[in-house]
């Protein structure tokens, strides 16, 4: 019998170790943990090196939120294929999948009860996903606001006891942290620092009651006060750098950076005084409640505006607090924050079950 024809007794092992190998070759594969931040303008998605923490690969759509749910979730979905395609040919596989939405989460059953920028109620967003079921099992949810302190705390070294978040934007979104684990509260609505009432029978939120502190410090709420000044023709450089056309409002959080820069008087009689008074009546609120050893400040306005404004924050603090005023930090991800604590909020869910 020809060598080439006679049986081979470790044929069958040889199969096996082929396998192995391939099984290794998967191994080999450098891991990415993906974070995405699903806004009502848009869907921003970062990879990032599950080791090293540094972002491989980014995209950045529109939601199309108006052209409803089911839309937006295949506009999800797309996104996702798509990014494990391309990381794939890189060299990464995908471990985890963190998507941070703007609304009450309940994590655990992939829930979101309310979405109020998407127009959501009560939608099971993990399980309507048009995704395989691997893919499925990888995503995890978070509160977007949630996210983007999980983000910055692994920015911070070692990681405060307790930490809590005042993201400044359109609203006012907060978040709580003890020892790197979010407090996310029953049905995952806890730190709603925006909604805390500062100012009983106060200002009218957009939330339908009266003096939250969003009402007075969210951006919508300080381009109203901008836009009544405007109109009784208040004296400020604003209304040049609008061309005196009120259709240009809202005003941008960097067209108030500039203002305050030329030392317009309006512009930092609004921050000084009303936004940083306003902003630290709300923080006092959470220190004399939680005592925490950072407080973190982000979102557009704070990102602009944030030097100029934590002085005269610090000193109302020192006013309002019973116990010692904790430290002041500005946000320092920008944008990523919210994708960077989606992605290893995810990954860690994933090792915490085993999964990984």
């Amino acid at each position: 019998m020809p060598y080439y024809d006679r049986p081979d007794p470790l044929r069958r092992h040889r199969k096996r170790t082929l396998s192995v190998n391939q099984l290794t070759r998967r191994t080999a594969m450098k891991q990415a943990c993906l974070g995405m931040d699903l806004g009502g303008s848009n869907l921003f998605s970062v990879a990032y090196d599950t080791t090293s923490g540094e972002p491989v690969l980014e995209s950045k759509i529109d939601t199309e939120a108006r052209s409803g749910y089911a839309h937006v979730i295949a506009r999800i979905a797309s996104q996702i294929t798509e990014i494990e395609r391309r990381l794939q040919d890189t060299g990464y596989t995908v471990t985890a999948i963190g998507l941070g939405v703007p609304g009450a989460v309940d994590a655990e059953h992939g829930l979101i009860h309310i979405a109020p920028n998407l127009d959501w109620h009560g939608v099971h967003l993990v399980a309507d996903l048009p995704v395989t079921d691997e893919v499925r099992k990888k995503i995890r949810l978070i509160n977007d606001v949630n996210a983007g302190l999980f983000g910055e705390l692994r920015e911070i070294n070692p990681v405060p006891a307790c930490a809590v978040a005042y993201f400044c934007g359109t609203g006012i979104g907060g978040a709580i942290a003890f020892h790197g684990q979010l407090l996310t509260g029953v049905g995952g609505s806890a730190g709603e620092v925006g909604h805390m009432v500062i100012r009983k029978g106060g200002k009218r939120c957009q939330c339908g009651r009266r003096g939250c502190l969003e009402a007075y410090i969210g951006k919508w709420a300080l381009n109203a006060r901008i836009q009544r000044a405007l109109i009784k023709n208040k004296a400020t450089s604003l209304k040049q750098m609008i061309d005196y056309d009120l259709t240009k409002m809202p005003i941008k959080s960097a067209t108030l950076k500039k203002a305050y820069t030329k030392r317009d008087s309006f512009t930092r009689k609004l921050l000084e005084r009303h936004y940083a008074a306003y902003l630290a009546a709300g923080i006092s609120q959470t220190v004399n409640l939680l005592s925490p050893d950072v407080v973190i400040l982000g979102g557009g306005v704070m990102e602009a505006l944030g030097d100029a404004l934590l002085p005269a924050v610090y000193d109302r603090l020192e006013k309002h607090c019973l116990a010692s005023v904790p430290t002041l930090r500005l946000a320092t991800l920008g944008d990523y924050a919210g994708t960077k604590g989606a992605a290893y909020y995810a990954a860690g869910q994933m090792a915490a079950s085993g999964v990984v």
